[in-house]
């Protein structure tokens, strides 16, 4: 069988036999690649994935034949919607998670221990959220483990999914973004709670008590950045076409929570929150309840694979005890909801 000539495709380095700069450079390469294949199957969308890695399409597109070529089939298929992977695509995805999880918790570990930074369990959070959920199970982690550092940062999804892969952090406290990393991270929900609508102030909805999805068709949603809160404006267009029985028009991305208040504010559209957000809002925008109590967000924990010991454990203990009483009230008050 003749050689197979690789200089065609793009993403594969040459090697030389003495080359061992180049032999660890293709290394490197096909775990860029196969990072980017796991990018894509979150997605569902070469577009939306090449959005979030913030790379070309076409980049991507090759990053992805030049892999299906080193593997020797079809990882993906293109549908109405997107893609999906094959039946190939789904055991890469399945087994390559947990491989780079183990990857990047080896890698991370060790950068720790060469900058003698063992003693410490770096947490991140969505800003908005993360006084609710953090401040109990914090003061218990001090009080059981004093020796500990607690190294706290604010982030949105998307930049805890990057800094979960790239070892920056231990654990995240984020939005249903988490549920895509299932396949490289533990994940757990810690609650599930109501959505309400922002308005602007002069809405002809603006002075009812709650509002209906099937009340908003036509309206202009805020779009999140992908790259900030990846699945997002997909989980919004399922509950519209689902609740609702439209398709919905979309108006941003917005950057952040406060951009996309000013859009509403400013450009008159209608922005779905989860019930911790609410109380951000500017003036020149009304907040209602959601009447359809299915259309609920989830806060997800989300942290690196390995053994959860120490601090890390005293943390997951203490949230998943402290959120019970808070789930089951965030259950009454969606039942409270329903018309």
């Amino acid at each position: 069988m003749p050689a197979l000539d690789r200089t065609n495709y793009p993403g594969w380095v040459m090697l030389s036999e003495d080359c061992g700069d180049a032999r660890s450079a293709s290394v490197f390469g096909m775990l860029a690649q196969i990072r980017s294949f796991l990018t894509v199957v979150e997605e569902g969308s070469l577009h939306r994935a090449a959005a979030r890695l913030r790379i070309s399409q076409p980049a991507l597109s090759r990053q992805m034949q030049a892999l299906e070529h080193e593997l020797g089939g079809r990882l993906l298929e293109r549908m109405a919607t997107g893609v999906s992977p094959t039946a190939g695509g789904q055991a890469l995805a399945k087994r390559m998670g947990a491989v780079l999880a183990s990857y990047d918790l080896a890698m991370s570990d060790t950068r720790r221990v060469l900058h003698g930074e063992t003693n410490q369990l770096r947490i991140a959070y969505m800003p908005a959220a993360g006084r609710q959920y953090l401040n109990g199970p914090l003061r218990e982690v001090r009080r059981s483990h004093p020796e500990t550092v607690l190294k706290l940062v604010g982030l949105l999804p998307g930049k805890q999914i990057i800094a979960l892969r790239a070892g920056e952090i231990d654990i995240g406290i984020t939005n249903e973004s988490g549920e895509l990393l299932a396949g490289e991270f533990y994940t757990r929900e810690l609650a599930e709670i109501r959505s309400y609508i922002a308005l602007p102030e002069q809405h002809r909805l603006a002075t009812r008590d709650r509002v209906r999805l099937s009340d908003l068709k036509g309206e202009f949603f805020v779009s999140l950045d992908s790259q900030q809160a990846p699945g997002l404006d997909r989980r919004l267009e399922a509950y519209c076409k689902r609740y609702g029985k439209f398709r919905p028009k979309f108006h941003g991305p917005a950057q952040g929570l406060a951009h996309g208040f000013e859009l509403v504010a400013n450009e008159n559209a209608v922005f779905l929150l989860p019930a911790y957000a609410i109380h951000h809002s500017p003036p020149g925008v009304i907040i209602l309840p959601l009447a359809d109590a299915e259309v609920t967000w989830k806060i997800m924990v989300i942290w690196r694979r390995g053994r959860a010991g120490g601090a890390l454990k005293a943390l997951l203990d203490a949230l998943f005890t402290k959120v019970t009483p808070k789930a089951n009230e965030t259950a009454r008050l969606a039942a409270k909801a329903r018309p």
